[in-house]
């Protein structure tokens, strides 16, 4: 039992990797997500619900993704995080009948983009840690 315990923990530079891949499927979903809705609202009248600007948010979406997905970015994981919270904050100042309606979707993502700079940071970390360790003037 402790042997399979023992095979089940994660090194740090797992858990890092981990938290980023979280970060960037839940913007993939959320670019991928945005997108259907804005093609649908093309042909059906949502009422100005989600525009034409919603493909624009879906572009800075998937290229945070890409940043975090390619080169483990601490910057683009922290723009999603703000980009994300300062659209739910427009939303629900827009639209205050959808605020408390999306608060539990809210709260998946916050923690997801947030567990993504927690990956970043970590990971840039761990390997600055390794580099050092493998330098030939230590």
């Amino acid at each position: 039992m402790a042997d399979k315990k023992a095979k089940e923990e994660k090194t740090p530079m797992q858990q890092a990797e981990l938290k980023i891949k979280t970060a960037y499927i839940a913007a993939f979903f959320s670019a991928v997500l945005t997108f259907v809705l804005a093609v649908a609202s093309l042909f059906a009248d949502f009422e100005g619900i989600i525009n034409i600007f919603a493909i624009v948010d879906v572009i800075i979406v998937f290229i945070l993704a890409v940043l975090l997905v390619t080169i483990k970015s601490r910057i683009a994981a922290v723009i999603l995080l703000a980009y994300y919270l300062l659209n739910q904050i427009s939303m629900i100042i827009n639209n205050p009948q959808l605020g408390g309606g999306n608060i539990g979707m809210m709260i998946v993502f916050t923690t997801a983009y947030f567990q993504g700079i927690r990956g970043t940071i970590a990971y840039h970390k761990l390997r600055k840690e390794e580099k050092d360790q493998h330098s030939p003037y230590n």
